[in-house]
């Protein structure tokens, strides 16, 4: 299974307020929404089924709305984008994690979690230590579906500095992080809170 949190990151304190969760080996997509949220916390659709009393969207519904999250198929240019994703076809969860989930509909973004204990995932990882930055390494590769070997020969690393930092014995240059980010189809982003 992979989990993506679904969140708003406009709101001050970020927290997720639905998981898209994937079945890699059916495809079957499932929303669940949190206990927490409510109609006013939630994309529309996701409101929409909240006011219900609905707090899992199965089939078609979860479907589309994940998929109107990322490039159709049939779009034009559609192999340009997933190659500009490091990917070789067309895979929903890969897209999910290229795109972050954008969308012009609302402000939601969608954020790759680890599957087991989802629901108690923070979403603002720091980097305190090279150990912390080593496993956001390493689960960041793990989730575009690279071996450290691939994600080497893509960034122009070469594989025994990943292995270092994902092991938390390097501490790397910013430019490394953000060229190794950027090889797993992710963005760096700094904050000074």
């Amino acid at each position: 299974m992979r989990a993506f949190a679904v969140y708003n990151p406009l709101v001050r304190k970020r927290r997720a307020c639905a998981w898209a969760l994937f079945d890699p080996a059916s495809g079957a997509v499932e929303l669940e929404i949190a206990e927490w949220a409510g109609c006013a916390e939630l994309p529309l659709a996701l409101a929409l089924a909240a006011r219900r009393g609905e707090r899992k969207i199965c089939g078609i519904q979860a479907r589309s709305w994940v998929e109107g999250r990322v490039p159709p198929p049939q779009r034009s240019n559609i192999a340009e984008v997933v190659e500009a994703g490091g990917q070789r076809e067309y895979y929903l969860p890969a897209l999910l994690v290229q795109t972050q989930g954008r969308s012009a509909l609302d402000d939601f973004l969608l954020a790759e979690v680890p599957p087991e204990g989802y629901r108690h995932c923070k979403l603002d990882e720091e980097l305190g230590s090279p150990a912390e930055l080593g496993v956001m390494l390493s689960r960041a590769r793990r989730a575009a579906g690279l071996t450290q070997a691939q994600l080497a020969e893509a960034c122009g690393v070469q594989q025994a500095v990943i292995s270092r930092i994902e092991g938390g014995k390097a501490n790397p240059t910013l430019e490394t992080v953000e060229l190794l980010a950027r090889g797993c189809g992710r963005t760096l982003r700094i904050s000074l809170d």
